[in-house]
């Protein structure tokens, strides 16, 4: 029985390919006449069913207004791949203009830095306030820059973008390398200091 049915899994990987033979195609029909469909694995039931149907009539009848809800279901694919490279392309923009938005004021603040006179600090109790006071500014900035990309989020899907289409589901952010080993996040505050 193994062997008829690796037989027919391969006849039936040509007939979906359309590559069978007329003579093929009536041994697919008479195995799948004779053969209950309790006998065969699940993924080949549905074979069966449309094997059974075909033999019968001998033409298989397509359901009014297919052609139209096919044609409207590539129209719509198309348009949606259409829109899927303008967001791409829009994305790749964006990300050469922010990094030469970056480039520029690092460079500004090199420039400036390198003109004043030479900040220094010996203290680690001023140390540590400048980092925090910087990193408090960096990220208000980053709140900032989370609630602009919101706001335009939100005019876009008023405006009837699809924004499924910037979502890559293979890309999940990973936390591992913040959390120790018990999954606690470690607290680095009394690093900061000389």
């Amino acid at each position: 029985m193994k062997k008829d049915l690796y037989h027919i899994k391969q006849l039936l990987s040509l007939y979906h390919s359309g590559m069978t033979t007329l003579a093929q195609e009536h041994e697919l029909m008479e195995f799948f006449a004779v053969t209950p469909e309790s006998a065969l694995p699940n993924d080949m039931k549905a074979d069966r069913r449309m094997m059974v149907l075909l033999a019968a009539d001998g033409v298989c009848r397509v359901p009014a207004g297919l052609d139209a809800q096919l044609s409207a279901h590539i129209d719509m694919l198309e348009r949606r791949e259409h829109r899927g490279r303008r967001g791409r392309r829009l994305m790749a923009i964006a990300s050469v203009a922010a990094s030469v938005a970056i480039l520029l004021t690092a460079t500004v603040f090199v420039v400036k830095d390198s003109s004043s006179s030479v900040y220094e600090l010996t203290d680690p109790q001023e140390a540590q306030d400048e980092t925090q006071r910087a990193l408090l500014l960096v990220s208000e900035c980053l709140n900032k820059a989370d609630r602009k990309a919101e706001e335009t989020d939100m005019l876009l899907e008023r405006l009837g973008f699809d924004m499924s289409m910037f979502e890559d589901d293979s890309m999940e952010y990973d936390d591992s390398l913040m959390t120790g080993d018990d999954g606690i996040v470690p607290v680095f505050s009394d690093t900061i200091g000389v």
